[in-house]
């Protein structure tokens, strides 16, 4: 590591976190398990359920909510596949990083080297918001590693960042008190949605805890920012576009934009959601996710038996 770089604003702030992860986690439904993979780009944390046989699907949250805010999807994806939800690295979250990922290559090579970590040749994937963005950056970078892509209100994928999405990252980054963090989150769903009063505690912990200066020096990845249509023409996989019709990050005219870098995208509006619309809407979100990747059918695939990996 370049410098020594305190993740977390102070121990006792670290250890309410995390504590409030714990808690935040124990939403999930069905059994699953924890474990850390190790990386070039530093430990990767993973809460992972489903049959140790099925097709590996990997989950890629949004900016600071952590794996924990697949609470009310996992049980549904997982009756069909290996399900992985990592915690993007340099994060609030449990994965820890040992060096910067600056760079749109460094946060592909991340997601890489995970996956050789684990074994699996090839994945679905779904990603929302950063996660989304990740995912179809991952799709330039190492292609032959996807199957199919389900990109939930991806972050700046096809239209810039807008100035309400960046006014509320600035104020979370700059004024990290609770009603700020709170209104950010608040801000990513629709009016009157109860958020899970768990997650919502943990969530609002990560930004008032997390030292910003990780972000500063590098280690939290590259801000998303639009592909150009040169990029989104190499993308030739099957693709899912799934937006809240109440999303204030995406409205209804991305899924145009979508079409004209990814002319084989299907696209769908989400009734009665924000951007946090498979918290908003998990039975349809899963629904029409299931429905995408199961038309794959069941393609063979080469994974490690997790089972061999320590979990916690």
């Amino acid at each position: 590591m370049p410098e020594k770089i305190s993740f977390y604003k102070s121990p006792e702030g670290e250890s309410q976190y995390w504590a409030a992860y714990d808690e935040a986690l124990r939403l999930w439904p069905v059994p699953h398990e924890s474990f850390d993979v190790t990386t070039p780009y530093g430990k990767t944390h993973i809460n992972t359920c489903g049959p140790q046989e099925a097709f590996p699907l990997v989950l890629l949250h949004g900016g600071y909510a952590s794996s924990t805010m697949w609470f009310p999807n996992v049980a549904d994806l997982s009756r069909e596949f290996r399900v992985l939800a990592l915690d993007t690295i340099g994060e609030p979250g449990r994965s820890l990083p040992t060096r910067p990922n600056a760079t749109k290559r460094d946060c592909a090579a991340w997601l890489e080297t995970v996956f050789d970590a684990l074994g699996i040749s090839k994945a679905h994937v779904v990603g929302l918001s950063r996660g989304g963005w990740l995912a179809l950056n991952f799709a330039l970078y190492a292609p032959d590693r996807l199957e199919r892509i389900a990109l939930l209100s991806p972050a700046a994928s096809f239209i810039e960042l807008n100035a309400f999405f960046r006014m509320v990252v600035a104020a979370a980054m700059r004024i990290p008190a609770r009603p700020v963090a709170k209104a950010a989150l608040h801000s990513w769903v629709t009016p009157g949605f109860l958020v899970k009063p768990e997650f919502e505690k943990q969530f609002i912990l990560g930004l008032m805890n997390w030292n910003w200066a990780a972000q500063a020096n590098g280690y939290s990845g590259v801000m998303p920012s639009a592909f150009n249509n040169d990029e989104l023409h190499q993308i030739h996989h099957p693709v899912l576009l799934l937006l809240g019709d109440q999303d204030r990050l995406n409205p209804p005219s991305t899924i145009e934009r979508a079409r004209q870098g990814i002319p084989q995208i299907e696209a769908r509006l989400i009734p009665k959601a924000g951007h946090l619309l498979s918290m908003e809407q998990p039975e349809l979100v899963d629904r029409y996710i299931l429905q995408f990747l199961m038309a794959a059918g069941r393609p063979e695939h080469a994974q490690t038996d997790l089972v061999t990996i320590s979990t916690l």
